[in-house]
């Protein structure tokens, strides 16, 4: 019985070691320190002591021994308190060791025998150091979060779906939002929109909850203005829209701008020719959008301050006045160009100076200088009979304003600079008209003079000779006879040039008749006419029909005569002479031409062919006169075309013209045939 006694015994022991052990290797790899110290405060047993600590240099140690003076003494208190006071005892308490800090939850609690009466403390000190560092660093970032959302000038709220607000920065525009409203977590529209006492009849939030999507809107709210709403949902893992962010924009100020600039566009769009009304146009648009009790432009002229636009102006407003003491010359004259805000005007100078100060009651005066070609021509400027401070966006305004004013200024002066300029060539042009009238007299004075004067002697000659080829020629000898006929065909040519003359010289008064002309028929009936002369000739002509031009009928005949007759006599020493009409289009230009394969010219005397008088070859060889080609020239140039020529010696020659295109669509169809 004893030895079973024993075993039992053994066995139980054996149990509680096994259990103790355990329990201690639970215990060494807990964040738990645990201890018994005795009443003497010395250590008897510990698990888990401080790091860098060992249990054996523990264990018969009191804190005083081990810790700093600052932290065993309040450990010492604490347990002190435990002994004298008998219960427990729960701190949160800081402790340094070797240059670390450590925070610990300490709890204390009396250790007592079978009697009742305490021997020691046994205690358990939990590490939150690491849980205090989060802690720390979390209320620091939140209160930089909060920092960061109060510096948003943005109202910015969070959302359940109970349409109650979790979070704001109540401001933004909203700080009309009492603060009774702003604690616990409001209703949304109890504290936006508190007249309605119901929810909005579309409620953007609802949306983003029911589509899980972004919902952006603009609303007005009768105690902000206009307001630009965005709402965003927020998700959780499983893709459920847990809350919606709001971020609210007040754009009442952005509306109005853009409600003076679209009145500002329709302002531009009714401008017209008329400067001085287009002035007062951005004069009243200028006392209008700054609320002023009236505006006003003016510059100097002739050594006056004039008003040049006004609105809303007294019917005693002086328009007109010497500018010495007033605001507006002294804007002009200083040079600067930037915009002047004077408040308190009774109290200035200029309340003495300025007769419109005290006799309207002006109190602030606000204006911006008129540039032009850099300087100042006048000032555009509104008055307050109470104090006023312009917002920026009037500032802009007004630089606006100003700015279109100079415009208006610089197209003014432009207009009166082409009113001189037209004056002044309208002048000139009947001075001009007068000379060409009398020049134009003098020469039909001398073609009457040429034509009666010149033709009269050679008419005298051609009878002589005629009379004595008649009477005497029996009594000439070859040589006689031969002279006899050189002075008769000197007289015909000098008779032929008086004729070309008057005519080149009558060219530039002849009025053109336009109409349209068959080219086609009228190049056919001159090469008829070149066959009749000289029957015997075997040339081949090339005409391409139908094509037509719009000019005057009988001009347009002579300029292709001297062409076709051109072309018929430097192609008579040809075996088989070829003259070409046609027609070319090279950039929608329409290049009527005469083409043959003559004797030709050289490119280098080219400029030389429509100069009168001017003769590319031997007039032995080829008659002429040398006057066809400028007539030809003169000709196209009265009706508003060119001419030139293409040619190589001993290889042709080309003449080619254009002529302007008709303006009647008949005309137009038929020479685009």
């Amino acid at each position: 019985m004893k030895k079973h006694k024993e075993g039992f015994t053994r066995r139980r022991e054996n149990i509680r070691n096994e259990y103790e052990e355990y329990l201690r290797s639970i215990l060494k790899n807990a964040p738990l320190s645990l201890f018994h110290q005795d009443r003497d405060l010395r250590y008897t047993w510990i698990c888990n002591s401080l790091p860098g600590m060992w249990p054996d240099e523990i264990v018969g140690r009191t804190d005083e021994e081990l810790l700093d003076a600052s932290a065993a003494s309040e450990l010492t208190r604490i347990k002190k308190m435990v002994l004298h006071e008998g219960h427990g005892v729960r701190e949160e308490i800081h402790l340094r060791h070797n240059g670390d800090e450590f925070i610990f939850e300490l709890s204390i609690e009396p250790i007592r025998d079978p009697a009742g009466v305490i021997v020691g403390v046994a205690g358990v000190a939990l590490d939150i150091s690491d849980l205090k560092r989060i802690e720390k660093t979390l209320v620091r970032s939140e209160e930089l979060t909060h920092r960061i959302m109060e510096t948003i000038p943005d109202l910015l709220s969070v959302h359940d779906r109970n349409r109650r607000i979790l979070f704001s920065n109540w401001h933004g525009g909203y700080g009309y939002v009492p603060p009774d409203c702003r604690a616990g977590h409001p209703l949304c529209y109890e504290a936006f929109y508190p007249e309605q006492g119901a929810p909005c009849e579309v409620c953007h939030v609802q949306d983003v909850f029911r589509t899980g999507k972004p919902v952006f809107v603009e609303k007005y709210n009768p105690r902000v203005g206009y307001l630009e709403i965005h709402a965003y949902p927020l998700f959780d893992d499983e893709g459920q829209v847990v809350l919606v962010i709001e971020h609210i924009r007040d754009i009442s100020e952005r509306k109005r701008t853009e409600e003076r600039l679209s009145k500002l566009n329709e302002t531009f769009l009714a401008f017209d020719a008329d400067t001085g009304e287009n002035i007062n146009r951005l004069v009243a648009f200028c006392g209008e959008h700054l609320g002023a009790v009236c505006s006003l432009y003016s510059r100097i002229e002739d050594g006056m301050l004039c008003v040049i636009g006004k609105w809303n102006m007294p019917p005693d407003f002086v328009t007109r006045d010497k500018p010495e003491g007033h605001i507006c010359h002294d804007m002009i004259i200083s040079g600067a160009d930037s915009l002047r805000v004077m408040g308190n005007l009774p109290e200035t100078g200029y309340a003495e100076t300025d007769p419109n100060v005290l006799r309207y009651g002006l109190k602030t005066y606000v204006g911006k200088p008129v540039t032009f070609g850099g300087k100042n021509v006048g000032v555009l400027c509104v008055v307050y009979q109470e104090d006023r401070v312009p917002s920026e966006e009037d500032e802009k305004l007004m630089g606006i304003l100003a700015g279109a004013i100079g415009i208006e200024e610089k197209r003014r002066r432009a207009e009166e600079e082409i009113r001189r300029l037209n004056a002044d060539l309208e002048n000139k042009v009947a001075e001009r008209t007068a000379q060409l009238k009398a020049a134009n007299q003098e020469l039909e004075s001398f073609s009457y003079s040429v034509s009666h004067d010149l033709h009269t002697p050679l008419m005298i000659l051609e009878g002589f000779i005629r009379e004595l080829k008649d009477r005497y020629a029996d009594r000439l000898d070859d040589t006689g006879r031969y002279f006899l006929e050189r002075i008769r065909n000197a007289g015909q040519r000098m008779g032929q040039l008086i004729d070309a003359i008057l005519r080149l010289s009558s060219l530039p008064r002849s009025e053109v008749h336009r109409e349209t002309i068959d080219l086609s028929r009228m190049v056919t009936l001159i090469a008829a006419e070149l066959h009749q002369r000289e029957p015997e000739r075997r040339i081949e002509i090339i005409v391409e029909p139908d094509i037509f031009a719009v000019g005057d009928r009988r001009l347009i005949k002579i300029a292709l005569e001297n062409l076709m007759g051109n072309a018929w006599k430097y192609t008579g020493r040809q075996a088989h002479p070829v003259i070409e009409f046609g027609l070319e289009v090279k950039d929608g230009n329409r290049i009527y031409f005469i083409r043959d394969n003559g004797i030709g010219f050289s490119m280098e005397a080219a400029e030389r062919l429509f100069v009168p008088f001017q003769r590319l070859h031997d007039m032995e060889e080829f008659p002429g006169h040398g006057i066809g080609l400028a007539t030809v020239k003169r000709i196209i140039d009265r009706h508003g075309g060119t001419i030139w020529a293409r040619g190589e010696r001993g290889k042709g020659a080309t003449f080619c013209f254009t002529l302007p295109l008709p303006t009647t669509e008949t005309n137009a169809e038929k020479i685009n045939k």
